[in-house]
Formats: structure tokens, C-alpha cells, sequence
């Protein structure tokens, strides 16, 4: 099965000219076609953690070099607004793994925190659906959803001590360089850049001031105007860690972070050498992406906590197949990692499980019109260790609307304020255009809700214990 041809966008490609990762995964301008491409791709799956949408320098970020990354836009599809259905590591797996929202696969945070729940072996998800269909999978690196791969599907597992990237890079390699009789389904996870939380520690190991870091625009946010769990966070959570940063310890966090970023890149680099040196590139779907973002000084927050900022949100989303999805394309529209596994089933030829709420980005990859694309995503958030404070998030090209349980509204105009700083929701007004575009969302919101059946009106907010909250 192949693709319509897509057309190339110039400046994409100009913006990308000098990201080359290695010869053995090139391929020319024009689109060329394999004799010996298999009727099912193979599909190589690279997933990060905790990695920024903007981590990356073909997002435009001068401060880090991240040629592999940029090298499986560059050859196919860059997404400038992918986000995660949730801003936390089990429960967007899931949903990467399932096509489902966090509150469907049964996952709504990290394995061990209060609510937790591993992901029901019974449940449909890419290992199961590709081995089904006759793929050989394999799973290497960080997994975070309780039981095993092996028990969903994949048939070959090794956890390389939780997702390290030297560890994850070999394992992939040497599955590549084996002969294969069947398609693939090869999914390559790293632990970084989430080693950010040792950054006092690596911040002694690495040369510092050598990047031209630029500061997030909302470093000086007081939070006054936020729900209040934000400035708990920073001042009794993890973000104590943080909480008296002036600019240089923030410049310092980001340089750990980029340096971080860029160690995973050079092992993504050794996989796509790998399938050069084989000569499958044209033969395979690449994805690459991450589970959620940091919020890396953004409103003065280090790390990931109860808020929805697009720091956290927006992940970055690339996938390629040469000779297939013509190079250097950027698409603009609204996706969300639900529709991930929706997107390879499609391309693959195969039937998605049912139960799938995520699309396929097919139609997106051949260069076709948004159409009757969605008008907005939506993320969720339950908890993190013992505190949970759930808080759901829609967001439109121009509104985010952020509901939490306990602790109020959000509404920011990201066109006017792309930083998100001013919380329109904080004084609302009784009537006015404001209060109708609050009211709209809200509603979109409250339909989605009861569409997917999410419970979200009953869960119950707790102290940083675990212990239920007391009104008042």
C-alpha cells in the first residue's frame, strides 16, 4: 500500500537544510519508488520522555542540535500542534498504545500514584493488534504500564534498565541488523531528557554557557491569578527544587535539559543508521515523539505538575516513510497522541481495533485539506505520587479552557497571549464576550465528557497525603 505524493513546503525544507543525520538515511528531493518494498511497512517507534515540542532545533530552537530528530522531519511530516493526552508518563503510553484517552484505557496516572492502575491486558493496543496481524514486535526500553509488553503483544521485550539510551540504542540496533520474514513493529523508548530531575547533580558534570538560551516569556508569572494547586506545587512540591531560581540557575536547568535532549538524539541517530545500513528506510514508517513535555522554567515551574501549560502539553511529532510521504511537510492541525496507533493501522493496511477514539493523521501525511478536521483537543491530569487533583483541558487553535476540581478555571486567548499569563477566567465577567467564549468551551467540554464517559465530576481531590480534601 502507498500514500498519495505530498507536496513540499520550501521554507520547511530550507529551515531543516543543515540537519542531516548520517548518508545511510537519505534519500533525494524527488520521491522514488522501492522495487522491493514489502506490501506492510516495517514501523520504528521513537519515543522520549519528557521532552518539549520546541526541544528540538526543527522546531526553530537554536539553543540545541538534534540532527536524528530533525532528520525524520525533514524526510517526512513535522506536526507544529501535537499534544499528549495527558501531561504524565503511564497514562500517555496508554493512550499512545491504545488509541484511547487516559480515562478509556483505564490508566489516569503514573503506575504507583493514588488512582493508579496498570494497563488491562485485555484492552486492545499496538502490540496486540500488529502481532495479530502478523508483525514481529519488539519492545526496548522504558514501558511504565505494569505487567510486561509480553503480555500485551510484543514478543520480544528487554527493559534495559528502564529506558537508558546506550542500552536502548543496542537493543534496537541488533533487532535491526537481524533477518526478519515478517514486517516489523519496533518500539525504541528512552528515559530522556526526564534525567532533568538530577540536574543539580549533572549541571557539575557538563560545560555550561556555551548555548544561547533563551528564557520562557512567562518566567516572572506570579501565579496570582492561577489556580492555587500551581503555586503549592512550587512552593511544598516538587518545585521547591526550583523555587528560588534567578535567570542564570534557570539557564543552567535548560542547558541540562538541551544537553540531555541531544545525548538521546545521538542514539535515535544510531537506529536510523541502522535501518540505512540495512537498507530498509524505504521500507519503514519512522515515528518519533514523547510522552509529555517539562515545563523547564515556564511560569517559573521546573518538571511537570497539576497545570496544562503548552510546555507540558505540546510534544513534539514526526513521522516519515521515504519514497512514500514526500519530504519537508509541516501541518498545522490539532493532533493528539490518541491518534497514533489509528495513524500506523491505517498506513499499514490493517483494521483498528474498535473502541479507538483517536483518527488516523493519514489523510493530514498526503497533503490533503483539513477539511472536517477536530475544532479542539482535550488532555486530562489526575495525580502524582499521593496528591491528586484532577483537571481536564480544551483547547481550540485560538482558546485554552482548563477546568480543575477543586481549584477553579483557566481561559487564556493564545492568540493575543501565547505565554498564557493572563487568566481571563480569573475575574470573569457576568456577561461580555469573554464570559460566551468561557461558556462555549465549557460546554464543548461538558459534551465530550459525557461522550467518552468520563467520570471526571466524581473524582475527588486530595492533600499532597492522599487524604481527601475538607471544604472550605
Amino acid at each position: 500500500m502507498e500514500a498519495k505524493r505530498l507536496l513540499t513546503r520550501r521554507d520547511f525544507i530550507a529551515g531543516l537544510a543543515g540537519t542531516a543525520v548520517g548518508a545511510s538515511f537519505s534519500c533525494s528531493g524527488s520521491v522514488r519508488r522501492s522495487h522491493s518494498r514489502r506490501d506492510r511497512p516495517n514501523i520504528v517507534l521513537l519515543l522520549t520522555d519528557q521532552q518539549q515540542r520546541t526541544a528540538m532545533s526543527a522546531a526553530g530552537n537554536p539553543a540545541l542540535h538534534t540532527p536524528a530528530m530533525d532528520s525524520v522531519a525533514r524526510r517526512g511530516v513535522l506536526f507544529s500542534r501535537s499534544f499528549c493526552a495527558t501531561p504524565q508518563c503511564s497514562p500517555s503510553r496508554a493512550s499512545i498504545v491504545t488509541g484511547r484517552y487516559p480515562h478509556s484505557a483505564g490508566v489516569i496516572t503514573n503506575i504507583g500514584a493514588i488512582g493508579s492502575r496498570n494497563l488491562d491486558t485485555r484492552l486492545p493496543s499496538l502490540g496486540r493488534v500488529f502481532h495479530d496481524a502478523g508483525f514481529e514486535t519488539a519492545y526496548f526500553g522504558k514501558w511504565h504500564l505494569g505487567n510486561k509488553p509480553t503480555n500485551h503483544g510484543f514478543e520480544h521485550f528487554d527493559r534495559c534498565e528502564r529506558g537508558v539510551g546506550e542500552l536502548v540504542a543496542n537493543a534496537t540496533v541488533n533487532f535491526v541488523k537481524q533477518p526478519h520474514d515478517r514486517p516489523f513493529v519496533l518500539f525504541a523508548s528512552f528515559i530522556n531528557p526526564h534525567d532533568i530531575y538530577q540536574f543539580e547533580n549533572i549541571q557539575n558534570r557538563i560545560p555550561l554557557g556555551r548555548r544561547k538560551i533563551v528564557l520562557p516569556p512567562s518566567r516572572h508569572d506570579d501565579l496570582s491569578t492561577k489556580p492555587a494547586c500551581q503555586a503549592f506545587y512550587r512552593d511544598n512540591d516538587q518545585g521547591v527544587a526550583a523555587r528560588d531560581f534567578g535567570d542564570r540557575e534557570w539557564q543552567n536547568y535548560l542547558e541540562v535539559y538541551y544537553y540531555l535532549t541531544e545525548k538521546v538524539d545521538g542514539r535515535i541517530g544510531q537506529i536510523l543508521d541502522a535501518l540505512g545500513a540495512r537498507g530498509l528506510e524505504r521500507e519503514t514508517i519512522v515515528l518519533f515523539s514523547s510522552d509529555h513535555g517539562d515545563l523547564g522554567g515556564a511560569h517559573d515551574l521546573p518538571f511537570k505538575g497539576p497545570c496544562m501549560y503548552r510546555e507540558l502539553v505540546e510534544v513534539p511529532l514526526a513521522i516519515c516513510w521515504p519514497g512514500v510521504i514526500r519530504e519537508g511537510q509541516m501541518r498545522n492541525e490539532l493532533v493528539s497522541n490518541v491518534d497514533l496507533l489509528p495513524t500506523l493501522c491505517d498506513l499499514a493496511g490493517i483494521s483498528a481495533p474498535d473502541g479507538i477514539q483517536g483518527r488516523s493523521l493519514r489523510p493530514l501525511l498526503e497533503g490533503q485539506t483539513a477539511g472536517q478536521w477536530r475544532e479542539f483537543v482535550v488532555a486530562e491530569y489526575h495525580s502524582k505520587q499521593r496528591w491528586a487533583n484532577p483537571i481536564r483541558m480544551l483547547q481550540t487553535k485560538h482558546w485554552k479552557y482548563v477546568r480543575y476540581r477543586r481549584w477553579g478555571e483557566e481561559l487564556y486567548d493564545l492568540e493575543r497571549d501565547p505565554a498564557e499569563l493572563e487568566n481571563l477566567a480569573h475575574k470573569l465577567p457576568a456577561s461580555g464576550e469573554i464570559r460566551q467564549i468561557r461558556d462555549r468551551l465549557a460546554a464543548q467540554l461538558d459534551t465530550w465528557m459525557r461522550e467518552t464517559n468520563d467520570d471526571f465530576n466524581n473524582l475527588e481531590p486530595t492533600d499532597r497525603k492522599g487524604r481527601p480534601l475538607v471544604e472550605g
